[in-house]
């Protein structure tokens, strides 16, 4: 039985070389930094800095308690940290800026928001009013934009809309409730399609709403 323990022993120090735990590290940490940016990014990223810290945070080894090579190993998994998950979250926030800026230029028409509300209603049979579009100034120059891409609602039913943005005298969104829920506190996954995440792309981006409401249409059909 001792020959054996000194053959096994034997053996792994013959593997446990430097170059071999290097080797084995690194490929090991790449894989999980990997899948720890990837599930941390899978919301909307505006908050690069937050999800860099949160990933360096989670993943910082204090004490990896090895017999040896703790201290290369230790060095090794810090810099494999900082360096690959900086490299990954930069990538990612590029193309979530990239994507961001699709869908959020600087200007926007009233008209041109509208006209996506109801492009998809035109295969519906529907007739008539189909969306809502109610545009309220007041007496500070700002402006209540309701919106509601389902259903048609008069301004006195202005409130059961489902969207509600209040506008800066140049256009811009103070602030807004989408779904009827602050947009502060609502978050989104993965690319944006809808009305409400168009919203919050203009909101991100400080997009200039341009109130051409008499270009603005809400039906369909011979009406």
């Amino acid at each position: 039985m001792s020959d054996t323990t000194d053959l096994i022993n034997k053996a792994v120090a013959e593997v446990m070389t430097p170059d071999f735990v290097k080797t084995q590290v690194a490929t090991r940490v790449q894989k999980l930094v990997t899948e720890a940016v990837d599930d941390a990014l899978r919301s909307y990223s505006d908050i690069g800095k937050q999800i860099k810290e949160a990933v360096t945070a989670s993943l910082q080894v204090n004490d990896l308690n090895l017999p040896s090579y703790g201290l290369l190993v230790t060095g090794m998994i810090e810099k494999q940290v900082k360096d690959h998950a900086g490299a990954l979250i930069d990538a990612r926030l590029a193309n979530d800026i990239r994507e961001l800026l699709n869908i959020a230029p600087a200007e926007i028409k009233l008209s041109e928001i509208a006209r996506d509300m109801i492009k998809d209603r035109y295969d519906d049979d529907g007739y008539g009013e189909v969306i809502t579009v109610i545009v309220e100034h007041n007496d500070y120059g700002s402006i209540w934009l309701y919106l509601d891409e389902e259903e048609h609602h008069s301004r006195r039913d202005k409130y059961q809309c489902r969207h509600s943005l209040l506008l800066n005298k140049d256009g811009t969104i103070s602030s807004a409730r989408l779904d009827k829920r602050d947009i502060k506190d609502t978050q989104h996954i993965g690319r944006s399609y809808g009305l409400p995440d168009r919203i919050r792309a203009y909101y991100a981006a400080g997009t200039r709403i341009i109130l051409d409401e008499d270009a603005v249409v809400t039906s369909v059909g011979d009406y």
